[in-house]
């Protein structure tokens, strides 16, 4: 054979050889230091998940906060201090809502009527909110219009606002209901709300399913609220 397969260049001593593109690149290798706060990052953010994964942290921070009380105990809200009186339950409603008089409204449940004193801070305030928690686990949202109602209006600082709660629920949501008031009808989130323990029984829920004797749900006033 003649030549081989590799061509051999020759070079003069202190010259580059023509294949060389260049000094071959140096590869750096990560500092410990970097190797340190990659891994740090790394451990934050799983144990990140784990803490978000664990506890529902959003749910728990948009959470209203819940003051609790009873019928006759007044309870100190960051806009009102607000007092239940005795609940009253019938299967008819006398709904005396505005000037033109009093609508019976029926009902094969019972309405439950809760009245209210409602007391500003700090300036005029318009309580919105209020939902019936049943005894049977189940949620009844009172509205500002519709059969069940709650229309305070604008309670003004040092001036007692009557106001009446009227709600038509199933008999069984009688027993332990509890009735929740608060200021924003959409939003009670980071807000202070009113949790009152009504007190009411089976033997209530089956006295009021039973009788027809109306319940009165008055305009809301700056007046005491008187039966007539």
């Amino acid at each position: 054979m003649s030549a081989p397969d590799a061509v051999l260049h020759e070079t003069s001593p202190g010259t580059t050889p023509p294949d060389a593109a260049g000094p071959v690149p140096h590869l750096r290798r990560p500092r410990p230091r970097t190797l340190g706060a990659a891994a740090a990052v790394l451990a934050a953010l799983a144990v990140g998940h784990v803490v978000v994964t664990a506890f529902p942290v959003d749910d728990r921070v948009e959470a209203p906060f819940v003051r609790s009380t009873t019928v006759g105990q007044p309870v100190d809200l960051r806009y009102a201090r607000l007092t239940a009186a005795e609940p009253a339950g019938s299967t008819v409603l006398d709904q005396r809502l505005g000037p033109g008089g009093g609508t019976l409204l029926v009902t094969s449940g019972v309405w439950l009527t809760v009245p209210l004193t409602i007391e500003a801070v700090g300036q005029p305030r318009a309580l919105a909110f209020a939902e019936l928690l049943g005894g049977d686990g189940r949620t009844y949202t009172v509205f500002t219009s519709g059969r069940s109602s709650f229309l305070p209006g604008t309670a003004q600082p040092g001036i007692p606002r009557y106001a009446t709660v009227s709600v038509e629920v199933p008999v069984e949501a009688v027993p332990g209901a509890h009735l929740r008031v608060g200021l924003d009808l959409e939003d009670q989130r980071l807000d202070d709300v009113a949790d009152i323990d009504l007190g009411l029984t089976r033997a209530d829920a089956e006295a009021w399913a039973a009788d027809d004797t109306p319940v009165v749900a008055v305009l809301s006033s700056d007046e005491p609220w008187q039966d007539s």
